[in-house]
């Protein structure tokens, strides 16, 4: 009997930081092992890292310069040194405030940064200024969701921290106006869902050129879209048509020849395989925004993640309306308009423009299980998979699976903001 697949046994979470101009900073990684959709701590939090680390080299985007990984490390992994497995401009370990007296630990930490590996210190209590801890931590983590004293001791710390030349991360960043408190008080980086809600949810009306691209995917929402038309949609805007033949002449496609014109492209790409490129490219250009890579990868994992779900619990042909749901789940976020807005300009059937809709009906729930791993809501995603009757194991699986997929596709499509 072969051993069973470490995404069975092991669930790895990714959740972005953000920089004070909205720009992806590196990822905090979050895991829990996963048996029959129960998501639980390990008892051997040596053991989780070692897990953890072994997975990371899968995530491209992720130990690709200049993103950091952040993961927290116990006091026996830094010991012994386990962070060298990546290297300083991969990992970032977060530290726990205590033990802060072994003498073992602390010198295993300075060993660690004269080799260049840079900590941060997640920071519970904000009274604790004197840890020693933080005279080797080069960023300091503060929990913004009811801090400990209130705002007037959030604001305290801070300054006290900025002052001794540390980096402020803010965590459990959930709106904008706590993003703006953040701010405020000097931090400079950002973690939390506060990216992915929109600023504002205005009437205004989409403008000539998202709807010129809306209409584009209005086109490649169907099943079985004309394909002069999409090949005429493609050619009547040079730089979609410049980033197809871009992409597809890219060692990302490896064909065999090199492609010349928009309708070849169409023909050797293969029609599955360019049309969800399409879709993402096509999304992305809807928000210029600096926050707009974030968004586009994060739909695109949503898709993808909810596409092979769909194939997991056997939905046949409603997995690809998995995939649209996924994919324009944000797009409220990304043009600040109200989703009903939205959707005016793409023609989706009545179930999924419900969804989209947050109303009642059979793809309700898969969206709710991609934002509770996206918050970390261990306890809300074990509850979601059993609802939705998904195999044991493949929440873990297809959510690796996305990222890895998104990652490889991001990669291929140039960042208009050259973050």
């Amino acid at each position: 009997m072969p051993p069973p697949s470490p995404y069975e046994t092991l669930f790895v979470a990714r959740q972005p930081v953000l920089d004070s101009a909205l720009n992806t900073w590196g990822y905090f990684h979050y895991y829990r092992r996963c048996v029959e959709h129960t998501y639980s701590e390990f008892t051997d939090p040596l053991l989780a890292t070692l897990s953890v680390i072994q997975c990371l080299p899968a995530c491209i985007e992720t130990c690709s310069r200049p993103h950091k990984a952040l993961i927290h490390l116990p006091p026996q992994a830094l010991v012994t040194g386990i962070p060298r497995a990546l290297g300083p401009e991969c990992v970032v370990p977060v530290l726990d405030s205590f033990p802060a007296d072994d003498p073992k630990y602390v010198e295993a930490l300075r060993g660690l940064r004269a080799e260049g590996y840079s900590f941060a210190l997640d920071l519970p209590r904000l009274a604790d200024l004197a840890n020693p801890l933080l005279g080797v931590a080069d960023t300091v983590i503060l929990d913004l969701r009811a801090p400990e004293g209130g705002k007037a001791a959030l604001a305290k710390a801070a300054k006290a921290l900025l002052a001794s030349g540390h980096t402020l991360l803010a965590k459990r960043v959930e709106t904008h106006e706590a993003a703006d408190l953040a701010r405020s008080l000097g931090m400079t980086l950002f973690a939390g869902h506060f990216f992915r809600e929109p600023v504002t949810l205005s009437q205004r009306k989409v403008s000539s050129a998202e709807s010129t691209r809306l209409s584009l995917l209005d086109l490649l929402c169907r099943s079985e879209p004309p394909m002069d038309k999409v090949v005429l949609a493609i050619e009547a805007d040079a730089s979609v048509s410049y980033r197809v033949l871009s992409m597809l002449n890219s060692p990302h496609f490896g064909l065999l020849k090199k492609v010349s014109s928009v309708r070849q492209a169409v023909l050797l790409a293969g029609w599955v395989q360019l049309s969800a490129w399409l879709r993402v490219m096509a999304l992305g250009d809807l928000s210029p925004t600096t926050k707009a890579r974030e968004l586009l990868h994060l739909s695109a994992q949503r898709a993808k993640f909810l596409e092979l779900l769909g194939l997991a619990a056997n939905w046949g042909e409603k997995a690809e309306s998995l995939f649209l749901l996924g994919l324009f789940s944000l797009l409220p976020t990304m043009l600040e308009t109200a989703m009903p807005q939205v959707l005016e300009a793409i023609s989706l059937d009545d179930q999924l423009r419900a969804a989209l809709l947050g109303e009642p009906g059979p793809y309700s729930g898969w969206l709710d299980l991609a934002q509770a791993i996206e918050d970390t809501r261990w306890e809300d995603m074990g509850r979601l998979a059993l609802d939705l009757g998904l195999p044991t194991g493949s929440v873990s699986s297809a959510y690796n699976a996305s990222f890895q997929w998104a990652d490889t596709l991001l990669l291929a499509i140039p960042d208009r903001n050259g973050a």
